[in-house]
């Protein structure tokens, strides 16, 4: 299965401020982590961004990342570092999981992913953009949707559901039910 998510901001040394359901950096940490470790060897997490800081648990979290099974997409935020993008490029990867860097902005089964979100007019015909960036803002626009943990109840969010949503908004203009 396909997951989406964005903002994991692990190593963020100041995240519970924003995050005050974790009392410390390694119990938010620990959580993401371990939900990333019940996705398998078929399962796919696209990252929109903001993945991992370069903190003292950088070479901890890079490895114990890179035994996981799931395969990662990473789409680079404005909180990624240089030494995450060299370090995906220039290592390789395990057999099973492995991390892609992604364009800033690319297409995935006609929808746009990208960090932060795009500009209405470059939707060009697409069903919509999936996007993180904006925490617990959602944008008023039943174009966008926001895979951000902050909004999705620290949850990575299966493409089906991006998906009916976006069905279910089209069915909506076009004057069906839904």
């Amino acid at each position: 299965m396909n997951y989406f998510t964005s903002d994991l901001h692990l190593g963020h040394r100041t995240i519970c401020k924003y995050r005050t359901k974790f009392n410390t950096v390694e119990e938010h940490d620990e959580y993401i982590l371990q939900e990333m470790e019940k996705l398998g060897k078929r399962d796919i997490l696209f990252v929109l961004g903001d993945f991992l800081f370069d903190g003292d648990h950088y070479d901890e979290y890079i490895k114990r990342i890179r035994k996981m099974k799931v395969r990662i997409k990473l789409v680079m935020g404005n909180h990624d570092s240089l030494l995450l993008y060299k370090e995906i490029n220039q290592k390789p990867q395990s057999p099973e999981g492995s991390i892609e860097i992604q364009l800033p902005l690319f297409s995935y089964k006609n929808h746009w992913l990208s960090h932060a979100p795009i500009h209405p007019g470059e939707l060009r015909g697409r069903v919509g953009n999936i996007h993180g960036h904006m925490h617990l803002e959602t944008l008023n626009d039943p174009n966008y949707f926001n895979v951000n943990l902050d909004v999705n109840e620290y949850k990575f969010v299966p493409f089906e559901d991006i998906k009916n949503k976006f069905e279910r908004t089209q069915m909506k203009k076009e004057g069906g039910d839904a």
